[in-house]
């Protein structure tokens, strides 16, 4: 639920790693007999090497910048996450609902369910339109169709109170959390 491109940044990431496995096996023929010797039956490499200063100033230089646009695009990347849950314009004025009041109304509506150790929601701008992700930790053994109706339930509580239905991606986990949670309710 991100904007970028997944398959892009694999394949990105794949020609880094080839092109740092190839600097670092060349460099450490140059500097390792043992090295040197591993690929001697498929590369031959001089024994030494006369390299002008200015030269290795630009392969540092070249370094620097590939080290510098791999830092951006990993930073930059994994955005569409946001705090708005709806946003509604009507001419000059706006609503803007935080995603503060979906969890409320979600932690509020499945705090019942003896099941539900947690819930987290996020929401993502995808396409332009904005889609919520419930991520419910279920206790280990617990009935699934049971907090998947009181996820339905809740669901149909926050359309009521935003007015409007939001594109909902419902995970539910069960990990570490719902293997240590102790039963605190009881009915």
């Amino acid at each position: 639920m991100t904007r970028s491109n997944r398959t892009l940044n694999r394949i990105i990431l794949f020609v880094l790693g080839i092109i740092a496995v190839l600097v670092g096996l060349t460099i450490g023929a140059g500097v390792l007999p043992a090295v040197r010797d591993a690929v001697r039956p498929y590369l031959e490499l001089p024994r030494s090497l006369d390299v002008p200063a200015t030269s290795l100033w630009i392969v540092a230089v070249a370094c620097a910048v590939v080290i510098v646009l791999a830092l951006v695009w990993v930073f930059t990347r994994g955005g569409g996450g946001t705090s708005v849950a709806v946003r509604e314009r009507s001419g000059d004025d706006a609503v803007t609902i935080n995603v503060a009041l979906v969890r409320d109304v979600v932690d509020h509506e499945l705090s019942d369910v003896r099941d539900v150790v947690g819930a987290k929601v996020d929401v993502f701008q995808v396409r332009r339109q904005r889609a919520a992700r419930i991520r419910v930790a279920v206790r280990r053994g617990g009935d699934a169709v049971a907090v998947l109706d009181a996820v339905d339930r809740a669901l149909a509580v926050l359309d009521r109170t935003l007015g409007r239905p939001v594109p909902v991606l419902v995970h539910l986990t069960g990990g570490t959390r719902s293997v240590l949670a102790k039963a605190s309710r009881v009915h």
